[in-house]
């Protein structure tokens, strides 16, 4: 059944997808053989039939809805991409993680209009949580509203993005005036984990499959997301802040130190 574009109903459908790629997911947790390396982003990156199982679900649930969509999928789904609302989708997220059988791994469904973010999913389901968020309408974590924390800087837990073509994404500045540093590999997890008040920082290299969801709902949660220079994020931006409004503008400048 096709579906209407308002925000309840692309959501709708992101969550379905989201649990079905779950599903995938977790039948091979604990038991699964890696295909080859994927060597785009690193030399160290991964690739496992989940994903593309995954990615094949989440692909074919969006089309029977909304087949006028545009979808770009991190394992190589390029449909209309100059649609007036393009899906981008990592249908596993934290897949170093899932290969180690560490349970911090999921699909991340993000929707944007006209390149700004709409609609984010995130599920993890060998925890089996659930983080939404559509523009206007809050965020939420398995349907209990959540909100950015408060703490100051010197309290702030700060996640650096993982490797990235042979180095980590570490910013020695924001490292040095936080209170935590944590590395997770799992961009979908570092992003819920701010937007429900848990952590404060997360600073990576801008790859829209991975951070369209997260966007949408760290601002649904009452945070801020921009690019490295504190402008407007766009899918072109080269990196990417998302934090709280106590810790943007002090970050923003410590990053031009």
């Amino acid at each position: 059944m096709k579906h209407t574009q308002n925000p309840e109903n692309l959501k709708f459908v992101a969550i379905t997808a989201a649990k079905g790629a779950g599903k995938i997911l977790m039948s091979y947790f604990g038991n699964v053989a890696i295909e080859f390396k994927d060597t785009r982003f690193d030399v160290g990156s991964i690739v496992t039939k989940a994903d593309r199982e995954s990615e094949d679900i989440i692909v074919s649930i969006i089309k029977s809805h909304f087949p006028e969509h545009g979808i770009y999928g991190e394992e190589g789904t390029n449909h209309n991409p100059n649609a007036e609302y393009v899906w981008y989708i990592d249908p596993l997220d934290g897949t170093s993680n899932f290969v180690r059988n560490i349970p911090l791994f999921g699909a991340s469904i993000g929707i944007v209009r006209n390149g700004q973010p709409v609609c984010g999913v995130l599920y993890f389901p060998a925890i089996d949580l659930l983080v939404e968020a559509e523009t206007g309408g809050g965020a939420f974590a398995n349907g209990k509203k959540i909100t950015v924390s408060k703490r100051p800087l010197a309290q702030a837990l700060y996640y650096s993005g993982g490797k990235f073509k042979g180095a980590f994404q570490l910013n020695n500045n924001i490292a040095a005036a936080c209170g935590l540093l944590k590395v997770i590999d799992a961009s979908s997890y570092e992003f819920a984990q701010i937007a429900m008040g848990d952590a404060e920082i997360y600073f990576l290299v801008n790859i829209p499959h991975d951070v369209v969801a997260g966007i949408c709902i760290v601002r649904e949660a009452g945070g801020v997301v921009t690019d490295e220079k504190g402008k407007e994020w766009q899918l072109t931006s080269k990196e990417i802040l998302a934090t709280t409004a106590t810790l943007h503008r002090e970050l923003v400048a410590i990053l031009h130190e």
